[in-house]
């Protein structure tokens, strides 16, 4: 199923461009790892650049300093075979996020389903023409079938329209803003706009739910295999520690 990501963008025409890009551009200008290739040659459907925004077409200033470079901020697109997201997505976003220095906003798809990404993309102090991957910002898989009203507040996040155009950096910064903000409607049932500071205490609570969700996992699993009575009780003494804890960090999230 195919989808107009620029319904939701809205990027103006002047910064679209809409061009395949090779898998031969891939192989011949950069040191891709075993990885990189099996999934360029094997899962990859196809690669397109869609848009670019920077000064000369968008008329937003760059920003460049000792950490971030963010001169242009490019659009793309990278289509999996048939609904290879579940398993392929995260090598996709990694082949493009690791190897293209520019600010992508990514869209990887498959045939049912995408994923939103951004990465923290800082400057490699070593090498000041290579980037150092901080984290990536990403959205659940979303469905291409039907959009519900959290899924319709993202897009409006997204929308050129709404982004701080104060310089490019505030773009791109807005596109991760809004990606945030959904995982955090997600977690608390409830959307809030939210300024960019907060957005990254938001992004560090997510992750220490992510984090704990994890070890509440790992616990259980652990008690499974367990035969003493009393080390069981410890551990669900922990899992629900972690259980008010996370309960907690939900309740901070739902706060304005």
């Amino acid at each position: 199923m195919a989808l107009d990501y620029n319904r939701i963008f809205n990027i103006p025409a002047r910064c679209i461009y809409e061009v395949k890009i090779t898998k031969k551009f891939f192989m011949e200008s950069f040191d891709l790892s075993t990885t990189d290739k099996n999934v360029l040659n094997y899962e990859i459907q196809n690669m397109q650049w869609l848009a670019s925004i920077k000064p000369t077409n968008a008329n937003i200033t760059a920003e460049i300093n000792d950490v971030y470079n963010y001169e242009e901020i490019q659009i793309m697109v990278c289509s999996l075979k048939g609904l290879g997201i579940q398993q392929f997505g995260d090598k996709c976003i990694s082949l493009f996020q690791k190897h293209i220095p520019f600010p992508i906003l990514l869209m990887v798809e498959d045939e049912d389903n995408f994923i939103i990404n951004t990465s923290d993309k800082r400057i490699n102090q070593n090498d000041t023409n290579k980037r150092t991957i901080e984290k990536h910002i990403s959205t659940p898989i979303l469905t291409k079938l039907y959009k519900d009203d959290l899924v319709s507040t993202l897009f409006d996040g997204l929308n050129f329209t709404a982004l701080d155009k104060t310089n490019l950096e505030t773009v791109y910064k807005s596109y991760i803003n809004a990606i945030v903000n959904y995982q955090t409607a997600l977690v608390t049932g409830v959307t809030l706009v939210r300024n960019h500071t907060r957005t990254e205490d938001d992004m560090q609570m997510l992750e220490q739910i992510n984090k704990l969700e994890k070890e509440v996992i790992r616990l259980t699993n652990q008690i499974k295999k367990e035969s003493q009575f009393n080390t069981k009780l410890n551990l669900n003494v922990e899992i629900q520690k972690h259980r008010k804890e996370i309960d907690s960090i939900k309740n901070k999230l739902g706060q304005e």
